[in-house]
C-alpha cells in the first residue's frame, strides 16, 4: 500500500479545478510500501554455473581394417583360387616397377591388398629367386620415388611346403591422401588395373571410395 496527502488538484490555469461548486481533490503519495521478499537473498548464487547439455558423442566412421599375413594353408588356398580383388601373384624375375604400379592401384582401394612374389599368373608356387632384405629395399626406393605422396608398405616372407614366399602387404586406403603413380591416379579392379576416371578422381578426393 502507499501512504500521503490529501490536498487540491490545480488545474492548467494554476487554480484549485472546481467541480460543481466543488474544490476537487486529490491524494499525493509520500512513500511506498515494499514487499518483504524483496529484502530475501535470492536462493540461486550467483556464481552457480549454468548447466550444460550433454553433447551426443559423434559417430566416427569405421576404419577399413588392414589384412594379417596369410598362414600356410592360406595362401595356398588364396592359390588355388586365383588372383582377385585383393590378390596378385608374381612370378620371381618381375621387374621392381611393375610390382610399384600394382601397389599404387592397391592404395587408392579401401581394402588395399597383397602381391605374392614368388607365384606365377596360375597359382603354382616356385618361390622367390632373392632375400627379403634385397627385395625389400629395392622395392621401397621404387614406391618413393614413383608413387606420391609417400606410401607405408610392408614385406613378409612365409614358408609354403617348404618354398619362401614373400608378400608385399599393401595397407587399405586411408580416404585422405589419393595416391598418383607417374603422375597418374591408379585403381585396381578384380585383377586389372586402370587409370581413374574424372568421375572416380573426384570422388577419392572427397574421401569417397571408389572400390
Amino acid at each position: 500500500s502507499n501512504a500521503g496527502l490529501i490536498q487540491a488538484r490545480i488545474g492548467k490555469d494554476g487554480q484549485p479545478m472546481k467541480t460543481e461548486g466543488f474544490t476537487v481533490y486529490e491524494k499525493t503519495p509520500l512513500a511506498k510500501t515494499v514487499p518483504a521478499t524483496y529484502f530475501k537473498t535470492p536462493t540461486k548464487s550467483l556464481r552457480e554455473k549454468p548447466r550444460l547439455r550433454k553433447q551426443k558423442p559423434r559417430l566416427q566412421a569405421k576404419r577399413p581394417q588392414s589384412l594379417r599375413i596369410p598362414t600356410e594353408t592360406e595362401v595356398l588356398d588364396i592359390c588355388r583360387k586365383g588372383e582377385g580383388q585383393t590378390y596378385e601373384f608374381k612370378a620371381a624375375g618381375t621387374e621392381v616397377r611393375k610390382i610399384t604400379k600394382e601397389i599404387a592401384a592397391m592404395l587408392n582401394t579401401k581394402q588395399g591388398g597383397m602381391i605374392f612374389y614368388g607365384i606365377d599368373d596360375n597359382g603354382e608356387i616356385h618361390g622367390t629367386d632373392t632375400s627379403r632384405q634385397k627385395l625389400d629395399q629395392s622395392l621401397q626406393n621404387s614406391v618413393h620415388h614413383s608413387i606420391s605422396p609417400a606410401a607405408t608398405i610392408g614385406l613378409e616372407s612365409v614358408s609354403v611346403m617348404g618354398t619362401e614366399v614373400l608378400i608385399v602387404m599393401v595397407p587399405p586406403w586411408n580416404r585422405s591422401d589419393v595416391y598418383m603413380f607417374q603422375d597418374r591416379v591408379l585403381l585396381r579392379k578384380g585383377t586389372n588395373t586402370f587409370p581413374a576416371k574424372s568421375e572416380q578422381l573426384r570422388k577419392l578426393f572427397r574421401g569417397e571410395p571408389v572400390i
